[in-house]
């Protein structure tokens, strides 16, 4: 068929012809350049005969498919350039006039193979666009064919013609994806007898079994999920381990010759085959773990090394034989000696001889026989022999007697059992111990071994003993002692807070040194100090410096003008330590530690309270840049802290404005978790102490001293019930309103060891608790007992009220049951003290609490005493603090809880007697502190109690000043109650006393005690209008401080003397003997006989100095003044 060629050269007219030429050319250039880009899409010129049509094209020419998958197939003619009508057209070489333009069809696509693809045409109804499907596995073609038909004049007709062009896409279909799931859990069973069993005996058939099935799901394409047949559609191979077998069931026999039970795992991994192929992932059974008995056996083993065949055991030393059948399910032995039975051992695994008996001159045979259960054919026997020996044998030392001179200078110990005729070593074995008879004083690098060395390394100061047993042949020989002496000297500079330098020089040094040194050695006069073993970092303490250089870890010699400055690391707490090397003026050279104590740079107290009760309790970190904290009581703080990671002691380590979370389960059977903690300041400053976090509580608290009452708190139970019913999600206090109306008790506190509860006055009992409601807890009282066996008392009330809401008829009726916790205190040793005031406590007041503590510490002396600081209130802005010691001239530091007060201290010890508390401006009056204390006595005696310090009103009595003889007595007696002021701002110290009053202020300085007697036998003095001074007169009488003006009258209002106050005194201190001058010209052992005595003793004692140096005047009036100032001098004088 001819071909058209667009561009073909036309005869007329000529300059349009030659326009033509330039275009021709213009578009031939054009295309040559874009050749390999266009050439598909422009019609190439072909012979006539060539059927073809150029700018045609189908997508794609070939492509993959899966069964179900479609694409879409498309022919492009965009391709083709089009005519105009008239153009010229060359056919075979020669010109034609194109007659008609040309028109393109594109025919119908269709597959070759339908059952491999289908091809269905576009929907829209585009031409040249259809879909093709893949339907099965294997190849097709797809054709589309595309006709131009065109017109054109051969100079003489029209002629029609047709060009065609066959386009095609290769198709290949592949089998559709087949995935498949395997799921299931079998295990292994394992079986005798068709019982499924875990223990079995020696030589036992076990039957092993797959339990449980699986299943297999294949699924094809995008095809539903089809359950497979077993056997049918697949196929299942089993591999086994720990047991061996290819089926699903297989059976073995389980043996077990070795002396301990066997463990058998069998194990199976099932494969799942399709057409003999594996399909997804093997199965793993769950194994069976089966126990196999050992092999019943019988053996003996002795306690002592065998000689040849026979056990040998030294006369007087002990045999030990052990049976041991393992294998025999329930053993039972008997043991035969020499064939006859022998049933002192019972039928227990062990024999044991003492060997008492020589007479045997061979040896003894001893059988055991093993039975299973009560079953009495025995299982297996066997035998051995032992023989009793008589040697002469001794244990000995090398040294006995060591001396160490330094921390961690050693000494090595060699023990050895000697055949003694024939002073050689035993040659059987022998077993060595070493035991100290304390702690912490030495170390040994063996303390058991069959050696008979070990190494003596000194740790402390102090003596020890160390005893060194042997036992040879089941004999314990007799012990040997080595006696260690540590000689270790020890010396300390000043404590110094961490952070901070610490400045000494050559005499800090020297006089540290002859502390430590030897009773009449010193260091030699002119004689450097070495310093060696230097800290030199911040975990060893800090850094010694000489002026501004750092010294060494070799440290150096020290001169007499030298001085250093040991810089502390921040962080640090504990001792940094250096060795001191010094030259004694006996010419012996001395090494001594050194210690300089790092301490913490504060005390933290912090309390943190949750905002809901029984949950996690969270606070922020708002104060430190680290905190360190643990729930675990800590002794000491020692340690480096510099916030890059935790101390070992510490669970947490907490960086500045982070959260701390105490979890709920922490509060299990307590209210409050206490916080040991560290804190680190913005310079990495270290303080220690505690944080002490609570729950939020709706306990009900109250505080009463042992042998007193308190009384409840109605608000306090209204305030319970608004809280807990807010807590609880049953009241809005925005919007409801809500009363109490009454409560019942669950329980009575037990009389006897707790106390007693009053309602309205009267007691409560179980009869009269048992159905009543209590509507006003103003009137509800407990009374605890003198002596209570606890610290608290907790009481449950249930209480009841009403809650009215908006828009509601009725109220809501809610009970909510309380704890009324009750602590009581125990004031066993009590003082009193003024606001911004110091109260010292008196030494004997704590002698006397450890006698009093037990019947066999009557005699006991007291050694020292602690306190536990710990508590709260004790040290705090609002009350005060426990001072070592505090005076208007020396302040002393806060006492710690690890403190020591002795009683008879040593130089470098605390005095108890300088202990003192001191109360601060802001302390309120009435507020009562309570330390617990516990005293220790010089023979391991131990008491524990409380001392309660009462806050009193400070004193503020204008005629009163402190330049007055008088102040610190008038201040001790309104702080102690032995008297008030005249006023509530005059004591009036000139004012004269009367008998009455003088009688008083002496009941009250004895504690106020109960008269023993209630005869009154002066008719001047009544109970009801005396009231204020009845019981002090009859106790007064009663202990022979004065029998009254004669034998029926007191005289109360009489103006009492001087020498009356000092007889009053003088008899209630039991009329002590002594010899004292008589300085007075007025005082006369014959006119004044009756206080002769008594005046004498008060002078002497320092109580009265008299009017002037000659003068007593005993018959002068006794003033207010004079009157505390004799009673306070005597009580703080007299001991």
């Amino acid at each position: 068929m001819p071909m058209y060629e667009k561009g073909s050269v036309r005869a007329e007219p000529r300059s349009k012809q030659q326009e033509r030429m330039k275009k021709i050319m213009k578009k031939f250039l054009s295309s040559l350049l874009a050749l390999t880009m266009i050439l598909s899409l422009v019609i190439v010129p072909a012979n006539a005969s060539d059927n073809t049509i150029g700018g045609v094209s189908i997508a794609p020419k070939s492509v993959s498919l899966k069964v179900g998958e479609e694409t879409e197939i498309t022919v492009n003619t965009n391709g083709i350039e089009m005519f105009n009508t008239g153009e010229k057209l060359t056919v075979d070489g020669k010109e034609y006039t194109l007659t008609g333009a040309p028109r393109i069809t594109v025919g119908s696509i269709e597959s070759n193979d339908n059952s491999v693809v289908t091809v269905t045409a576009d929907s829209s109804g585009r031409s040249g666009v259809a879909t093709a499907k893949a339907v099965a596995k294997g190849k097709a073609t797809i054709s589309c064919t595309v006709t131009c038909n065109y017109k054109y004049n051969d100079g003489v007709k029209d002629i029609d013609a047709t060009a065609t062009q066959t386009l095609t896409t290769k198709v290949t279909v592949a089998a559709p994806e087949v995935t498949y799931t395997i799921t299931g859990t079998p295990a292994v069973k394992a079986k005798v007898g068709g019982k499924e069993v875990s223990n079995v005996k020696h030589d036992t058939t076990v039957d092993f079994s797959i339990d449980g099935d699986i299943t297999v799901k294949s699924k094809t394409g995008d095809a539903n999920e089809v359950t497979l047949t077993k056997d049918t559609d697949y196929t299942l191979e089993y591999a086994w381990s720990g047991v061996s077998g290819s089926s699903a069931s297989v059976s073995q026999k389980l043996t077990n010759t070795t002396s301990s039970p066997k463990t058998v795992t069998a194990g199976c991994t099932i494969t799942v085959k399709v057409d003999g192929k594996t399909v997804g992932s093997p199965v793993n059974c769950t194994a069976a773990k089966v126990t196999v008995a050992s092999e019943p056996s019988i053996s003996i083993t002795g306690s002592v090394q065998k000689v040849g065949e026979n056990y040998e055991v030294l006369k007087g030393g002990r045999l030990e034989l052990t049976a041991s059948a393992p294998g025999v399910e329930n053993p039972t032995y008997k043991w035969y000696v020499n064939d006859s039975i022998d049933s002192s051992h019972g039928r227990n695994e062990k024999y044991i001889l003492t060997a008492s008996d020589t007479t045997r001159t061979g040896p003894t045979t001893v059988t055991c026989k093993v039975f299973s259960g009560d079953n009495e054919t025995p299982v297996k026997e066997t035998t051995c022999t032992y023989k009793i020996v008589d040697e002469n044998v001794r244990l000995t030392l090398n040294k006995e007697s060591v001396t160490l001179s330094k921390r961690g200078a050693y000494e090595d110990i060699t023990a050895s059992v000697i055949d003694w005729p024939n002073q050689s070593a035993v040659t059987g074995m022998v077993k060595y111990t070493f035991t100290p008879s304390k702690r912490g004083v030495v170390s040994l690098s063996s303390s058991e071994n069959t050696t008979g060395k070990t190494r003596i390394t000194l740790d402390a100061n102090d003596t020890v003993t160390i005893t060194v047993e042997a036992t040879y042949k089941g004999k314990t020989l007799d012990a040997k002692t080595i006696y260690v002496t540590g000689e270790l000297l020890s010396a300390s500079l000043d404590k110094v807070e961490n952070g901070d330098p610490l400045k000494f020089d050559y005499d800090d040094l020297e006089a540290a040194a002859n502390k430590a040194l030897p009773s009449r050695v010193s260091v030699k006069k002119n004689s450097y100090i070495n310093l060696s073993g230097v800290p030199t970092a911040a975990d060893e303490g800090g850094v010694l410096y000489y002026g501004s250089n750092k010294v060494s870890a070799s440290g150096r010699n020290i001169d007499k003008n030298d001085s250093l400055e040991f810089r502390t690391a921040a962080g640090f707490i504990g001792d940094a330590t250096m060795t001191m090397t010094v030259s004694g003026d006996d010419n012996k050279s001395y090494t001594i530690t050194l210690t300089i104590p790092v301490i913490s740079a504060g005390n933290i107290k912090e309390t943190v309270t949750g905002n809901a009760a029984n949950k996690d309790v969270t606070f922020t970190n708002s104060d430190y840049k680290y905190l360190y904290y643990t729930t675990s009581k800590v002794s000491d703080y020692n340690g480096y802290y510099d916030g890059s990671s935790k101390v070992g002691k510490f669970d947490g380590l907490v960086k500045e404005d982070k959260t701390v979370t105490i979890p709920a389960s922490a509060f299990k059977d307590k209210t409050t978790v206490t916080l040991y903690v560290v804190g680190l300041d913005k310079y990495g400053v270290a303080s220690t102490g505690t944080i002490e976090v609570s729950q939020k509580s709706h306990d009900i608290t109250y505080n009463v001293v042992a042998g007193k009452s308190v009384t409840f708190d109605q608000k306090a139970f209204d305030s319970f019930l608004e809280d807990y019913a807010e807590d609880n999600g049953n009241y809005n206090p925005k919007k409801d309103e809500i009363t109490f109306d009454h409560a019942t008790l669950n329980s009575l506190p037990t009389a006897k060891s707790e106390g007693t509860l009053y309602y309205g006055g009267s007691e409560v009992t179980s009869t009269s608790n048992r159905k009543a409601e209590y509507t006003d807890m103003d009137k509800m009282t407990f009374e605890a007992v003198a002596k209570p066996t606890k610290d608290t008392v907790t009481l449950t009330f249930r209480v009841y009220g009403e809650i009215e809401k908006p828009n509601s008829r009725k109220p809501d009726k809610v009970n909510y049951d309380v704890n009324v916790v009750i602590s009581v205190v125990k004031e066993d040793i009590t003082y009193t003290v003024g606001i911004d005031d110091t109260v010292q406590l008196t030494a004997r007041d704590f002698v006397n609490f450890l006698q009093d503590a037990r019947t066999s510490y009557r005699k006991a002396e007291l050694d020292y005493v602690k306190f536990d600081v710990s508590g709260k209130n004790v040290s705090s802005y609002a009350y005060g603090g426990l001072y070592r010691s505090y005076s208007s001239y020396s302040t002393g530091k806060l006492a710690d809880s690890t403190d020591k007060f002795y009683y008879e201290p040593s130089r470098t010890q605390y005095d108890l007697a300088d202990v003192a508390y001191h109360t601060t401006r802001w302390a309120e009056a009435g507020k009562t502190v309570y330390i617990p204390f516990t005293v220790y006595g010089t023979k391991n005696e131990e008491a524990s109690g409380t001392m309660a310090i009462t806050i009193a009103q400070t004193m503020n009595f204008i005629d009163v000043k402190a330049s007055d003889f008088f102040y610190e007595p008038v201040k001790w007696a309104v702080n102690n109650k032995i008297t008030n002021g005249t006023s509530s701002t005059t004591f009036s110290p000139y004012k004269n006393c009367n008998r009455a009053e003088i009688v008083t202020f002496l009941w009250r300085a004895a504690g106020s005690p109960e008269p023993t007697v209630t005869r009154n036998p002066f008719t001047d003095v009544n109970s009801v209008r005396d009231a204020s001074y009845y019981k002090a007169i009859l106790w007064a009488s009663q202990k022979g401080i004065t029998a009254g003006t004669n034998a029926t009258t007191f005289s109360p209002y009489q103006e009492c003397t001087r020498s009356q106050i000092v007889t009053f005194l003088y008899r209630y201190a039991g009329k002590p003997s002594g010899y004292y001058s008589n300085p007075f010209k007025d005082v006369s052992s014959v006119n004044e006989a009756s206080y002769y005595n008594a005046i004498l003793w008060a002078v002497g004692k320092g109580i009265t100095q008299g009017t002037s140096t000659t003068t007593f005047s005993p018959y002068a009036s006794c003033t207010r003044g004079e009157a505390v100032t004799f009673l306070y001098r005597y009580v703080n004088g007299v001991k």
